[in-house]
């Protein structure tokens, strides 16, 4: 009897920890919701990814677009998370996917990947409109000038897409859209 109380704890405490981590996400980025494949894989055509390129996905949620992103181009990937829980469920789908030479996880705000933004060649983004307003500015300043940034669904104020193109994500009609720094 012991034994089933303290799996019925760990399992209560488990449950908490990743319903903590949602609400923490919602508040302070963007709630946790992943795209299809197809979308992702859309964005990354747009983005005319390349192999050995490195792509770089703020609010990596369960790293799916970055094991794309590695399986499907032959790219090199970092993912940043707020969430505690989005980074161990992304470290553990990257080395489930046997990916874990080619993609890094980092927990923390987006400014934990400022060195690798300098260096990405692709940065894909699935945020909230309100988050891609909170981080613009930083955000485009951060980048070099020949960084391609891909953002499904959302939509910078500031910054006007070069391209647009459209897809379908969770069932619903929508649009990749592609910016440059400059």
């Amino acid at each position: 009897m012991f034994v089933f109380y303290i799996f019925i704890t760990i399992l209560a405490l488990a449950v908490l920890f990743w319903q903590l981590n949602l609400i923490i996400a919602s508040v302070f980025g963007s709630p946790i919701v992943y795209a299809n494949n197809e979308a992702i894989l859309d964005a990354y055509k747009l983005a005319n990814l390349q192999k050995d390129e490195l792509v770089i996905d703020l609010g990596c949620g369960n790293a799916k677009s970055l094991i794309i992103a590695s399986r499907e181009f032959g790219a090199q990937g970092v993912g940043v998370d707020l969430s505690l829980y989005c980074v161990l469920k992304s470290k553990l789908n990257v080395a489930f996917a046997g990916q874990g030479k080619n993609i890094k996880i980092i927990w923390g705000d987006f400014k934990k990947a400022q060195l690798y933004l300098k260096k990405a060649n692709v940065v894909y983004l699935y945020l909230l409109n309100s988050a891609l307003k909170k981080i613009e500015p930083w955000f485009f300043e951060s980048i070099s000038k020949k960084t391609r940034v891909v953002s499904l669904a959302f939509e910078f104020i500031q910054h006007k897409p070069i391209k647009t193109k459209s897809t379908t994500n969770l069932g619903k009609k929508t649009k990749i859209r592609l910016y440059h720094s400059s």
